[in-house]
């Protein structure tokens, strides 16, 4: 998995459910692009807007199982956000390592708050390591930051408090847990469990 700058993807978790559940009620396997436009499931105002949601959605689909799309239909709100989290981190490289090198580690030393200076220092290490990262414009890091903070926000890792960001752990319905351990990628559910 490449590092890949994603500042115009959202957490997208209605579009998602919405798509899963339009595949699941019409058995939709081909033209599920043509098919979403024309329904309209992305809820999109222009071809551009139902273009960037679909490239996002299709890709974060593609993480997910059978079991998975009917559970993120059917699931309680944090179990779908959780499974949302999961597709997003199947697919990108530095908000995962956010997890596991900063939020787990954090929570490993029982220290249950992330500050700014934790983004930025994350932030700089990985422009060191990776050149990819490095010739992001500081627009794009400042952005990416963005994105690391509303994903785990969104799905239910994080919370917003004065000084910062709290750890949390979100409360999720054993089946996903079962399903992701059997079916899908069990290292990165290792990580979301720290």
């Amino acid at each position: 998995m490449q590092y890949r700058g994603i500042t115009s993807e959202n957490f997208y978790l209605t579009e998602i459910r919405n798509t899963c559940r339009f595949i699941l009620e019409n058995g939709i396997q081909e033209n599920l692009k043509e098919l979403l436009k024309k329904n309209n499931v992305l809820e999109t105002f222009s071809e551009s807007n139902f273009s960037k949601k679909y490239n996002t959605i299709n890709k974060r689909l593609k993480s997910l199982t059978d079991n998975l799309k009917k559970q993120i239909v059917d699931t309680d709100l944090a179990s779908a956000k959780f499974i949302n989290l999961y597709s997003i981190l199947c697919n990108e490289r530095f908000i995962l390592e956010f997890l596991e090198e900063v939020v787990k580690e954090k929570y490993d030393n029982y220290d249950y708050n992330i500050k700014e200076s934790d983004f930025l220092i994350y932030l700089a290490t990985k422009s060191e390591q990776s050149e990819i990262i490095n010739n992001w414009t500081e627009a794009g890091k400042r952005k990416m930051l963005v994105k690391i903070k509303n994903f785990l926000t969104e799905g239910g890792f994080l919370e917003k408090n004065k000084d910062g960001y709290n750890i949390i752990k979100p409360v999720v319905e054993s089946a996903v847990i079962d399903e992701i351990k059997e079916n899908g990628n069990r290292k990165i559910l290792k990580i979301m469990f720290y």
